[in-house]
Formats: structure tokens, C-alpha cells, sequence
């Protein structure tokens, strides 16, 4: 099963994002961002760079995760189109919100399996405001779907986590210390993993 993680927009945790649900899938992690250096930390053979230079078009696989960067590229819409769902990564300020829907709106054309991750969420209102402000302009827009808005709760461990790219219960192991301090990422990431499995 294939996944994408996409926005139009950058700097709002695609790449993290993509990592960590690779490793938690034992999946390949793939990338058209030049720019992006993720792909070179993977383990051998789970890291690749599909460059417009060398690629004409994006080979798909069902054993992958799509992060794809925050810009347009036309070869991508074969790929959102067959993958099981697409995540659509933001954060909570208004210009994330709009690139979102944006994105959404791109998405939706192509593949209505889609996921929102509100990345580096805080634990208050603003988060609760957020999610039913998304909930109301997706069914103003789109009566006809309903898209899960998860959240991935404000964390160091997971930033962190692009330096080996390993999966954060991974890394964690049996410690109970490390598993109280990684608490919330890994409650986060299998609540993610339950929508992806869905």
C-alpha cells in the first residue's frame, strides 16, 4: 500500500511526517524535493530522490511513501491518484489553513482518501477552534466527503527523529523513561497508523 504526503506549501512537516510513517510501515520513502536531504539518511535501499532532471516521470510502487515538497510538479497527480490516502500535512496559521485547502482542493479532484495532520499542535482551544473551523469549510465545500483531522502534538522527539530516521517507538524501545518522554509522539503516530490502515 502506497501513501503521499503533500501540501502546496512548505515548512509544515511533510518530510517528518513522511519519515516516520516509512519506518512505522516498514515502507520505501521517496521525495521529488531536490532540496530535501531525507532520502540520504534512510537506510540502505528505503531512500530515494525522483529529481525532475532524472525522472520524467515518478515511478510508482505499492510499497511507498510519497513526500512530495512544496511546490507543483504535474508528474505527482499519477501517484495521488493510486495511493491508498493521501496525508495533507499543516500548521495552525491562517496562511497554513488556506494552503491547505488549496491543496485539498487539488487532491480532491484526484483521490478523496484523504487525511489532515495538524502538525505541532498544542494542547488548547486553538486546536479545538482549528479542527472545527477545517471540519466547516471542508463541508461547505465538499458535503459529499468526510476527511479525518488528526493531530501530532507540539514535539522535540520527533523533529529530533529526522537526524536518524528511525521511528520514534523504534527508538524508544523497552526504556520506560524514553517511552514516558516519547508518550505523545507515539500515541500520535499509531493514531495516524489506525486512519492509514482504515
Amino acid at each position: 500500500m502506497s501513501y503521499v504526503v503533500y501540501s502546496i506549501k512548505g515548512g509544515v512537516g511533510k518530510t517528518t511526517l513522511s519519515v516516520q510513517i516509512s519506518q512505522m510501515l516498514g515502507l520505501t520513502y521517496v521525495t521529488n524535493d531536490s532540496h530535501s536531504s531525507a532520502h540520504n539518511l534512510m537506510p540502505e535501499g528505503k531512500g530515494f530522490l525522483v529529481s525532475k532532471e532524472e525522472y520524467e516521470e515518478i515511478p510508482f510502487d505499492e510499497n511507498v511513501v510519497y513526500d512530495f515538497g512544496g511546490f507543483k510538479d504535474t508528474r505527482i497527480n499519477s501517484i495521488i491518484k493510486q495511493a491508498k490516502k493521501v496525508i495533507i500535512p499543516t500548521l495552525t496559521s491562517i496562511v497554513d489553513l488556506q494552503a491547505t485547502m488549496a491543496t485539498l482542493k487539488d487532491v480532491k479532484e484526484i483521490n478523496e482518501k484523504i487525511i489532515i495532520v495538524v502538525n505541532r499542535a498544542k494542547n488548547n482551544n486553538k486546536a479545538v477552534e482549528l479542527k472545527e473551523y477545517l471540519n466547516e469549510e471542508i463541508k461547505k465545500l465538499y458535503k459529499d466527503i468526510k476527511i479525518p483531522i488528526v493531530f501530532v502534538r507540539e514535539s522535540s522527539v520527533l523533529e529530533d527523529s529526522l537526524f536518524d530516521c528511525e521511528y520514534i517507538e523504534t527508538k524508544a524501545g523497552e526504556n520506560r523513561f524514553k517511552r514516558h518522554i516519547y508518550r505523545n509522539a507515539i500515541e500520535d503516530m499509531q493514531e495516524i497508523k489506525k486512519l492509514l490502515k482504515a
